[in-house]
């Protein structure tokens, strides 16, 4: 059963009461049911004691949970018996603890595993725990009763099974053409799921006259003169069953140990399950019972048969011995051995493809013997008239009057191989050619390719055609991955069904466009948003607020051609105020390294715009009579515009004039003092200078 990945953040406290008992509280005490689409099965689970709230709530819309299901299935059926579940690490103190042990012995999680208690279970997941628990299996059932819904894609394998089994009996009706597979199933949901199999559960003593819809029985039954047509269980405790004059659609036995399994009268059966724990029984009816079909299902102990139409064994490593007349045997369980006496005359047998590891011993006659499943053998001193095998690894040992080979190995033993390039410089176009080998000529396959795990192109391919060739053109981005992971899954359905997959996967080094690629696409929009002229107000505040993205500056600079004889190149914006210090990146771009907030030229004296170059550095900088200062850094030749200092007092370091962050200047740009001693002693002579 699919691992669950969500949990309930609270789980809450509900006590399932499975005795069938009356409660104590009434069902008017609870303010969450009426008018619910789910009320009448509600108030009869309530009235049967199959429910009991919580603080004014039975809470039908809230998910069950795996402890609670398996507890109501374990005493709906009965279970008393349980098996070592140490290896699941639980203490032995947990309430759900019984249930989970019983539920192990019964076959519905393992030993080993189970789900946390407080997971809610999927609908199909729900289905599967009520296909296993009440035995619904079919050796072959029909899936195509899914084919009306919707979403039938969404049931996993391990539930194909049980979802088409609870569809063809009516279970489960789906909701505007779907299933809803995926979605977790509620307490009223179950409920509902549960009373339309299982209506009642009785004393066996307690039965007699008709019943149409399906019961459960208790305890070792003597059942007279009856009629189930919805379906009859006998749960875990009925160690002997007798039918005297019984008419049933079906019946179920669940019995730990069944002792004695007796038919008399005119008793008519149309399905027997047989799923006792254990037990030898001999079916052999006598002329006046029929029994349409027997399922030998989950469970232990031999079984014998006689005088049945028809046989199925769904169960696993099960052993059955047929004898005199049958029409028809189907196996699907694995590991079961089949026994077919001097005096057996079968008309047809069927090893599905899910009865892998059956052995079978033929000592009668067999008319048609199917073998689908892998690893079967057939031997013994009886015959077969014809054999249609399917399945290369089956060994045969046992005499036949015909043998058609109907083996499909398909793409077993072939391989694929994808040839990419290592690396795809950017903007070609991808191609991977591939090679299939060892592969059985003319097999119509289809074939997908896969980029990222994503599907890109789906075609046919037949086997020994010309290689498979993947064509793809990239979209890049900025943030372009760089590299992608390629793969080709080719997929073959044999004669009996089955998928078979090959697959090959390879990576590819993505080339991404180089930096400047993706500024020349930006650069129209920056250089809208590059003006000349200050924007401000005349504060230092509004340039504090405002400035250019990063990225917009290297866009500008590197995409209007300026270069540098040195690694350093200066941009004085002057609409934003700011000196942005630019490095010489390894690709030979520049990138942003410092953005300094400046003073430049007041309006009549601004600072101005073009291509300059730093010419040269005066530590002592500039004094005259009304200020100070230093250092300076010219770029204009000997002309007096230049990086310099805020205003000191003259002859002294101490400011005497702030201001800065608006055009304030008589031409200079004005720095603070960490910003102009950084270009002092770092930017050489000769670098250039943009002023705009």
């Amino acid at each position: 059963m699919k691992k669950l990945i969500r949990s309930l953040c609270v789980v809450i406290v509900l006590t399932i009461v499975l005795s069938f008992a009356l409660s104590m509280a009434s069902y008017d005490d609870y303010d969450d049911v009426e008018g619910h689409w789910a009320e009448a099965v509600l108030r009869r689970a309530f009235t049967d004691g199959l429910i009991e709230g919580f603080s004014g709530h039975l809470f039908p819309d809230e998910y069950i949970t795996f402890a609670q299901a398996l507890t109501m299935l374990c005493r709906v059926l009965g279970a008393e018996r349980t098996v070592n579940i140490s290896a699941m690490g639980l203490t032995g103190d947990e309430w759900y603890f019984s249930s989970y042990s019983k539920s192990a012995y019964l076959g519905l999680i393992s030993p080993l595993s189970a789900l946390p208690p407080g997971t809610p279970i999927l609908r199909q997941d729900a289905f599967h725990l009520l296909y296993d628990a009440f035995q619904l299996h079919s050796a072959n059932p029909d899936l195509s009763v899914l084919e009306r819904f919707s979403d039938q894609e969404l049931v996993l394998a391990e539930n194909l099974q049980a979802t088409a089994s609870l569809v063809s009996q009516g279970l489960v009706e789906g909701f505007d053409g779907k299933l809803d597979p995926d979605l977790f199933i509620t307490r009223a949901s179950f409920l509902t799921l549960l009373y339309r199999l299982v209506v009642g559960r009785l004393p066996s003593f307690e039965v007699s006259g008709d019943y149409d819809s399906g019961i459960m029985l208790q305890g070792p039954a003597t059942l007279l003169e009856s009629n189930f047509s919805g379906g009859v269980w006998f749960d875990c405790t009925a160690s002997s069953i007798s039918f005297e004059e019984i008419t049933a659609s079906a019946a179920v036995i669940r019995a730990h140990a069944l002792e004695e399994l007796a038919f008399g009268g005119a008793t008519h059966i149309g399905r027997l399950t047989l799923a006792a724990q254990s037990g030898d029984i001999d079916i052999s009816p006598s002329d006046d019972v029929v029994i349409e079909m027997l399922v030998v299902g989950d469970g232990g102990g031999s079984v014998t048969v006689e005088n049945v139409r028809t046989v199925e064994v769904t169960g696993d490593n099960r052993v059955v011995t047929i004898v005199g007349n049958v029409d028809s045997v189907i196996v699907s369980g694995t590991g079961s051995t089949i026994r077919f006496e001097p005096d057996a005359l079968v008309g047809e047998v069927l090893l599905t493809s899910g009865a892998a590891g059956s052995r079978m011993v033929v000592d009668g006659a067999i008319g048609e013997l199917e073998i689908r499943s892998i690893g079967t053998s057939v031997s013994g001193d009886g015959g077969v008239s014809r054999i249609g095998l399917h399945r290369a690894d089956t060994n045969i040992r046992v005499y036949y009057d015909a043998l058609e080979d109907h083996v499909d190995i398909g793409l077993s033993g072939a391989t694929l191989a994808l040839h990419p390039p290592e690396s795809l410089p950017a903007g070609y176009e991808l191609v991977v050619t591939t090679s299939v080998g060892n592969a059985l000529w003319g097999l119509p396959c289809s074939a997908t390719w896969y980029i990222d795990d994503i599907p890109v192109s789906e075609l046919s391919y037949t086997t020994g055609a010309p290689a498979l060739i993947l064509r793809h053109t990239f979209e890049y981005s900025r943030e372009m991955r760089e590299t992608a992971d390629i793969r080709l899954v080719l997929r073959y359905t044999t004669t009996l069904g089955e998928q078979q997959n090959l697959s090959a996967e390879a990576a590819v080094t993505l080339e991404n466009y180089g930096k400047r690629h993706w500024m020349e696409l930006d650069a129209p929009g920056v250089n809208e948003r590059v003006t000349l002229g200050y924007l401000g107000d005349f504060t230092l505040q509004w340039t504090e607020d405002n400035d250019l993205d990063d990225y917009d500056k290297e866009v500008w600079v590197n995409t209007r051609g300026y270069t540098s004889s040195s690694d350093y190149l200066l941009w004085i914006n002057l609409a934003y105020q700011r000196v942005n210090i630019f490095t010489r990146a390894d690709d030979g771009s520049w990138e942003l390294f410092r953005s300094c907030i400046v003073g430049t030229g007041a309006p009549g004296r601004g600072t101005p715009p073009g291509v300059w170059t730093t010419s040269y550095k005066q530590l002592n900088g500039w004094t005259t009579s009304s200020y100070t200062v230093a250092p300076v850094v010219r770029f204009m030749g000997s002309i007096g515009y230049a990086f310099h200092s805020r205003l000191y007092f003259p002859g002294s370091r101490t400011i005497s004039d702030p201001s800065i962050g608006y055009p304030i200047s008589r031409g200079c740009v004005r720095m603070y003092d960490e910003d102009i001693w950084y270009i002092y002693d770092n930017v050489p002579d000769g670098t250039t200078v943009v002023v705009h």
